[in-house]
């Protein structure tokens, strides 16, 4: 099974995040699985998303990480197979003080939804 990951920090565009990991799934011919702290402030409207997405043409699922950050994304993206993307908002925004960039562990391509021109970047 092929999924593109989709990884939510609680600041992240949700609905621009939606649509780029969906329409890479799409692309791809992949499921869409999701990456979110049970405790993000926009939970149920992520939850209503992939439902909606569900009754159209995509499989998709929620996996919530309490406390999610770059290293349980890179780790779990590392270790679960068939994970062919991980989709971010704005990727040096994961990166903590420590400044180390665990974007280089990953195994696939990384995608940044966010940093386009012209769109507000994530904090």
């Amino acid at each position: 099974m092929r999924r593109v990951l989709l990884a939510l920090r609680p600041v992240s565009p949700v609905e621009r995040l939606f649509d780029a990991g969906s329409a890479l799934a799409r692309r791809m011919d992949a499921d869409l699985e999701v990456l979110a702290d049970p405790e993000h402030p926009r939970w149920q409207d992520i939850v209503i998303r992939l439902g909606q997405l569900a009754r159209s043409d995509l499989d998709c699922r929620l996996t919530p990480m309490p406390g999610l950050d770059i290293r349980q994304v890179v780790d779990y993206a590392r270790s679960h197979e068939g994970i062919v993307s991980v989709v971010v908002g704005r990727p040096a925004a994961w990166i903590n003080g420590s400044g180390v960039d665990h974007w280089a562990r990953l195994e696939c391509p990384l995608v940044a939804a966010s940093d386009s021109p012209g769109q507000p970047h994530e904090s």
